[in-house]
This record gives structure tokens, sequence and C-alpha cells, in this order.
């Protein structure tokens, strides 16, 4: 039970944080009418996902489709942190109205739909594959009360942050989505970038690099380290900023 929540309440709370960020991106573009279709990318995703489940061979979804749906994922969701970094830190004024530019557009509906359904698909799919794991060695029922109890942490971290909006901390929500989406997307392309390596494509020494940065990764005795350093970036930069504009006063 306690592995199906992990799984559950991890895949949802990423969900969740893309979701976050656009809809901040949505109202920070003066957009809010863009929130429909953020909701509305959920259950396509969530469509989309079980036609790829029934679809599935017994063996489970391509090891190499499985790689490319992460590392796109993760450039994705980096990228979307990036710009989240510079417009609250205050430089990058040139990516921020990129940002502000495209979610302006009254044809920016769809690609937002599309980025919100590609993010839901790939989370469903990545927790299918691993309850179906969790199931065989489990049992159903387990499971089950796994993915309730994942669900409803998910429903609490919401509702946490709607109370942080709610006191006019819209900042600190923005800061947080920054850095765990940035943790994230970084985490995920370096793992999509390690099993392409251990798969030897790029030769025995490459190889022996993705073995080595294995320890480091999701499941390895150093993943925190990964996670700190990563979650540091952001959090120079914003330090960084605000010892900038205190040398002004």
């Amino acid at each position: 039970m306690f592995q199906a929540f992990l799984i559950v309440g991890r895949e949802s709370i990423e969900l969740l944080l893309v979701c976050l960020a656009l809809r901040q991106w949505a109202y920070h573009a003066g957009r809010p009418a863009l929130v429909r279709w953020i909701a509305a990318g959920v259950p396509a995703g969530f469509v989309a996902a079980a036609a790829v489940v029934a679809a599935l061979p017994p063996s489970g979804m391509n090891e190499w489709l499985d790689i490319a749906l992460d590392c796109g994922f993760g450039l994705s969701i980096a990228l979307l942190s990036c710009g989240t970094m510079a417009s609250m830190s205050g430089i990058g004024a040139h990516v921020t109205a990129r940002f502000d530019a495209f979610f302006a557009r009254r044809a920016a509906g769809l690609p937002v739909l599309a980025f919100v359904a590609f993010s839901a698909l790939r989370e469903v799919l990545e927790a299918f594959l691993l309850l179906r794991f969790v199931a065989v060695n489990n049992g159903t029922e387990e499971v089950a009360w796994g993915i309730a109890l994942g669900l409803v942490a998910c429903a609490l971290l919401a509702a946490a942050w709607r109370t942080l909006e709610a006191n006019r901390r819209t900042h600190i929500v923005f800061r947080l989505t920054a850095v765990l989406l940035f943790v994230l997307g970084v985490q995920m392309i370096l793992e999509a970038l390690a099993e392409v390596l251990m798969r030897g494509v790029a030769g025995v020494e490459l190889t022996q690099l993705g073995r080595a940065l294995s320890p480091y990764l999701e499941n390895g005795d150093r993943y925190w380290m990964l996670c700190t350093a990563l979650a540091a970036i952001p959090l120079l930069v914003w330090v960084r900023s605000w010892w900038r504009q205190a040398g002004r006063v």
C-alpha cells in the first residue's frame, strides 16, 4: 500500500505543479480564461492514457518510448520553471515578455491544453506501469488503498496551495512551484540521459558515465544530493537578485 501511495502521490503532485504553474502564468498575462483550457487538458490526457494502456502489449511500454516521454516532459517543465524564475527574480525580462506574449495570444488555449494533456498522459502511464508491478507483489486491494491515499494527499496539497493564495501569498506559491518544477524537470532529463548511456548507444566509456550517475538519480542513495544541488540554483538566483535590489536602496 505504501508503495502505491508514493507512486500515485508523486505522479499526481507533479501534474498538479504543472497545472499550478500554467495557472499562475495565465493570470500573470491577464488571461484567466486559459484556466478552463488547463482544466480541460487533464481529462484529455487521462483519455489518451487510457487509449495507450488499452493498446499496450502484455510486456508493457517500449523502453525507448518511456525514455522519450521522460526527456520531453522533463525538458518542457524545466523550461516552464526557468520562465517562472526569470519572472520572479526580475532578470531575463525578454524571457518573461515572451511567456506573457504567448499566454496573451488568442490561440494560446490549444497549446496549453495539449501541454497539460501530454503531462497528464505521461504521469498516468508512469503510474500505471509502476502500479501494475506493485499489484503483482502486493495484491490489488493494497494498491487500491494506496491509490486512494495518494489522491487524498494531492487534494490536501492543492487545498494548502489555495490557502496560501487566499492569504495573498501568491509569490510564495510561484516560487515554490518554480523550484519544484525545476528539480523535477532536470532530474527527468538526467534520468533519460543516464538510461540512454547505460544502453551502450554512445560507447563503453559513456556507459560508465551513465552508471556513475545512477546513485544520484531516483532510488539512488545520493539522490538527495542531486535534489539539493538543483534546488539551490533558483534559490541562489533569487538571493542574487534580492542582494542587488537591496544594494540600490
